[in-house]
């Protein structure tokens, strides 16, 4: 091995150039002719025209059984848990279900 320390001028590299880029100025470089790019105009009606379009309401939220009464439990514990455990645990759920049937369809329109 060679005792001799590598400087950072020893190991500089130079970029070879490639012959095609130094053929063109940079100025004079385009899309490939197979790919045509759309005009302003063009952009500018598709926008338009996807702008008045009417938009695709949200998939409603589908629940399967168990999650809704999952959601009804939650809700239902919360009311008898603000009124200290002393209202009608019937009562409760109903008043419940309603509040999360009411939420379904909002989230649903």
């Amino acid at each position: 091995m060679s005792s001799k320390r590598k400087t950072p001028a020893r190991t500089k590299t130079t970029r070879a150039t490639s012959p095609v880029a130094s053929a063109q100025p940079e100025s004079a470089v385009s899309a490939p002719a197979a790919v045509e790019m759309p005009s302003a105009a063009v952009e500018r009606a598709a926008e338009r025209a996807s702008a008045g379009a009417p938009k695709a309401a949200p998939p409603r939220p589908r629940l399967s059984r168990e999650e809704r009464h999952g959601l009804i439990a939650k809700v239902a514990y919360g009311y008898a848990e603000r009124a200290g455990f002393r209202n009608n645990p019937v009562e409760d759920w109903l008043n419940a279900e309603r509040e999360v049937d009411a939420r379904l369809e909002r989230l649903a329109s």
